[in-house]
């Protein structure tokens, strides 16, 4: 003992039995291989974290244990270092241990040698970071919830400004509508009185010319009254009085105003005769604008076919007005219900705004539908079921 208390150190200290002591009583798992990829040392932390007994596992190799893909990484991982000499750090890996059970290791690998500088063994040293993954999954999840929250608050924000920036250019064009068009109907009254007394007076007149003017002062007054009704329609939409109401009487009111036309036809699905709770004059106004707009998108051209269909959705029922027209081109898709957004030469583009509004204060909405049986525009009005 005289040399070894000389050096003061115990004697206890050159024992392997000491080493493998300490290294059981150290927390993170340790592993020693020879450089046939072999187990020859493996410490108490890394029996536990894998379930496999020492015994077992000592003299045996990845491939006696884990599935081949790992086996083959931590493989490629142990020819690195006995190649390179150098220490090999490996930031995350996976491993299954004996229950099926996975982890996610943080293992760093170094070369021991001996006295003439020959690697013999390959030392592992593993950080278990399974439960810090875990945790920054969860964090990354609620952060991309968080993101998502935060950017429907932004949609939602955003369309909120955008409501309330509508809804004061509308309340502005509602005001400026109320007072004009009253004081332009006026003087077309007067005008398409005067267009009757001259087409009196030129009844079976030869001068054709005379005849052909005045109908066109005719067709002119009836379509600047058409404006101006829609102006005030959209000025003073008023509180609805709601009583029930068969659907389909609203639905043949609007046809017959509006779809007569014998370039018109008509294709009626009304499915069940059903009851609405509705303010009958403001829907038949609405549905009057909406076939409205079918009519002269679908026959600019000649003939046309509309088709009205209805159904049951819940405690909502839906009518579908859809045209054989051109359909809504996708880049005005977007703007269809904005007051004065029109594709026609004529008209200020407020009757499928009107008809929303009308619609949306019987607690039903307007919606432009993404598919069409005949191929024009096909819009779904919902309406509340008595």
């Amino acid at each position: 003992m005289g040399d070894d208390a000389g050096n003061g150190r115990p004697e206890s200290a050159l024992d392997p039995a000491f080493f493998e002591l300490i290294a059981d009583h150290v927390a993170h798992p340790i592993f020693v291989k020879d450089r046939s990829f072999c187990f020859v040392f493996i410490n108490e932390a890394f029996t536990k974290m894998l379930g496999f007994p020492r015994d077992q596992l000592l003299g045996k190799s990845d491939y006696d244990f884990f599935p081949k893909s790992e086996a083959d990484f931590f493989r490629a991982k142990d020819v690195e270092m006995f190649a390179s000499g150098r220490k090999v750090i490996i930031d995350e890996e996976p491993i299954t241990d004996a229950d099926g059970g996975h982890h996610v290791l943080a293992t760093t690998k170094v070369p021991l040698v001996d006295a003439t500088g020959t690697i013999t063994h390959l030392v592992g040293i593993i950080h278990d970071i399974t439960r810090l993954k875990a945790a920054e999954e969860v964090l990354r999840r609620s952060n991309a919830e968080l993101e998502e929250r935060v950017r429907e608050r932004t949609r939602a924000l955003t369309a909120a400004q955008e409501g309330l920036v509508r809804k004061e250019r509308l309340a502005v064009l509602g005001s400026l509508a109320g007072g004009v068009a009253h004081q332009i109907r006026n003087p077309l009254a007067s005008i398409k009185t005067a267009a009757h007394v001259l087409r009196d007076l030129t009844r079976g007149s030869e001068e054709a010319r005379i005849a052909e003017t005045v109908a066109i002062i005719q067709e002119e007054v009836l379509r600047a009254n058409r404006i101006v009704t829609d102006l005030i329609d959209y000025a003073r939409v008023r509180e609805p009085e709601k009583r029930r109401i068969k659907a389909a009487f609203l639905i043949e009111q609007a046809l017959g105003a509006h779809a007569t036309s014998p370039e018109v036809t008509v294709d009626r699905d009304l499915g069940e005769l059903l009851d609405v709770l509705v303010d009958p004059e403001q829907v038949q106004g609405a549905l009057g604008n909406i076939v409205r707009n079918a009519v002269e998108a679908a026959c600019a051209n000649g003939a046309c076919t509309l088709r009205v269909s209805s159904r049951r959705q819940g405690d909502m029922l839906v009518i579908r007005v859809s045209d054989s027209g051109p359909g809504v081109a996708p880049g005005i898709r977007a703007h269809l219900f904005e007051p004065l957004f029109t594709t026609k030469t004529t008209g200020l583009g407020l009757g499928l705004v009107t008809a929303r509004a009308l619609i949306e204060s019987q607690g039903g909405r307007v919606e432009l539908a993404t598919t069409s049986e005949i191929g024009g525009a096909t819009f779904e009005v919902f309406l509340p079921l008595a």
